[in-house]
């Protein structure tokens, strides 16, 4: 059995329900209210495409057919959704033909709903191709798209820019190398609102973290139960994130399991990978204080998904996946 517990609903009144009417204008709080890392309490908000695309991204939820007004009334339901999930952060994509055209009028504007309701907004680069080579595919529309995307945001404290989501096509010293001529190029933009991944799939944070061209950078950081086969055991996944070197600086922006299957996160695990995954992880962000970006909070048919929709209404697909991420969050006791 799946366990679902709704959050927000259009149109039906809901009386009694703190977690169904609280007004998540209250989020405006988290805003700079911790340090660097563990401030960040997110989740991802992605394209049903996993957000590889070679057109506009259209976040779950949203439609290319609608216009600005429809796109930010949509957006408002997620975002409400997400600040009564606890979340103060999202994470978004976007890529140069998002930029580039007239989407990108709705695209900003649900950047700009998103600050207005307190949150921090995450802004981070994807390559077109699904599981692709892993490096800037168009230099020119790469950097005409980050031009676009300072111009606007730089002088505002709650934005962040990733400069590259997953870039396991370049070597560390290439890298750090784009990543220096990134922070060279936009000195406008603070380098502490600025994400760099870990080399690989985002795994390796200690290599970027090691270069002083980057010092005040903030990193992002990946972790799924496959790119660690051996570890089977709470602990383990423990000692996988504890080797983090950086966590004052080190934002999980990518973590996830089903939640989907009804699995029970705060039992047991037994030999079931998925919850001592889970449990490991998120008791290790927690002693570690580092933030984290759960992936994902909102794609559409993603059985990982923390939320899920159904026509206008959001519900928690894992009540106790929930309650284990705002542990992680440091949100309360298990």
């Amino acid at each position: 059995m799946i366990v679902k517990k709704w959050i927000c609903i259009i149109l039906v009144a809901c009386v009694g329900s703190p977690l169904l009417m609280a007004d998540y204008a209250c989020k405006k709080q988290h805003v700079g209210d911790s340090p660097a890392s563990s401030g960040f309490r997110g989740l991802n908000w992605a394209d049903p495409r996993d957000n590889y695309a070679t057109d506009n991204l259209i976040l779950s939820g949203l439609s290319a057919s609608d216009d600005q007004a429809t796109t930010l009334s949509k957006a408002e339901l997620i975002l409400g959704a997400f600040g009564r999930a606890g979340a103060n952060t999202i994470r978004i994509p976007i890529n140069p033909p998002t930029v580039a055209g007239s989407w990108w009028g709705n695209y900003s504007g649900v950047i700009d709903a998103a600050i207005a309701k307190g949150f921090k907004v995450i802004i981070g680069y994807w390559e077109s191709h699904n599981g692709g080579i892993g490096r800037v595919e168009d230099t020119s529309q790469y950097w005409a798209m980050w031009q676009t995307v300072v111009r606007r945001y730089a002088s505002n404290p709650s934005v962040y820019l990733e400069i590259f989501n997953e870039p396991h096509g370049y070597a560390i010293a290439e890298l750090t190398n784009l990543y220096a001529a990134w922070l060279g190029r936009f000195t406008s933009f603070p380098p502490g609102r600025v994400f760099l991944d870990g080399g690989g799939y985002a795994q390796d944070v200690n290599s970027v973290g090691a270069d002083s061209r980057l010092n005040g950078c903030l990193l992002s950081y990946h972790i799924y139960t496959w790119f660690y086969n051996s570890n089977k055991t709470v602990s383990d996944w423990e000692a996988q994130v504890a080797l983090v070197q950086f966590p004052e600086r080190t934002v999980m922006t990518e973590f996830g399991c089903p939640m989907a299957t009804g699995n029970n996160y705060l039992g047991s695990p037994g030999s079931n990978t998925d919850i001592s995954y889970f449990q490991g992880v998120t008791q290790q962000l927690r002693q570690s204080d580092m933030g984290s970006v759960y992936w994902p909070g909102l794609r559409t048919n993603d059985s990982f998904g923390m939320l899920a929709m159904k026509v206008t209404s959001l519900y928690v697909n894992n009540n106790s996946g929930l309650d284990l991420l705002q542990y992680a969050w440091g949100e309360h006791n298990k």
